[in-house]
């Protein structure tokens, strides 16, 4: 008695069956990826060095001296903002550290928004750096 084969009913299925069997095996396979998170990171203080970093990335640093008021001549804060991605999870860190420890010029601010759970750390002219270091999460 011959085999039937539902194949054999379909000869355009035979050709199609394998790469079908493939194409399920290689979706089974791929591991999905965690979704980025969007950060900003924003610093304002005057005469300042500015570190920051994003998961096990090596920190990156930036100088916030500050910017002349053309009406009074005085030297006012700088504020400056950075963007990173990073994974749910990462950590996250911002530090605003004065250049010279025995001059403070005004107070060091610092918050994190965008895609991730806020935060803010401030000092005065008492302390020397201001610094946020946290997981992150996505809102």
């Amino acid at each position: 008695m011959p085999q039937w084969s539902f194949l054999d009913n379909f000869p355009p299925m035979r050709g199609l069956f394998p790469l079908l069997l493939v194409g399920a095996v290689l979706v089974s396979s791929c591991k999905k990826e965690d979704p980025l998170l969007n950060a900003t990171l924003h610093a304002k203080c005057r005469d300042c060095i500015v570190s920051y970093a994003a998961g096990a990335a090596q920190s990156k640093k930036d100088t916030l001296l500050g910017v002349v008021d053309p009406g009074s001549g005085d030297t006012l804060a700088e504020e400056r903002q950075w963007s990173l991605q990073l994974k749910e999870g990462d950590n996250l860190f911002l530090q605003g550290c004065r250049i010279r420890t025995d001059t403070a010029f005004g107070d060091i601010v610092l918050w994190i928004d965008g895609g991730v759970k806020p935060g803010e750390a401030s000092v005065d002219t008492t302390q020397e750096c201001a610094r946020i270091n946290q997981p992150a999460q996505g809102q």
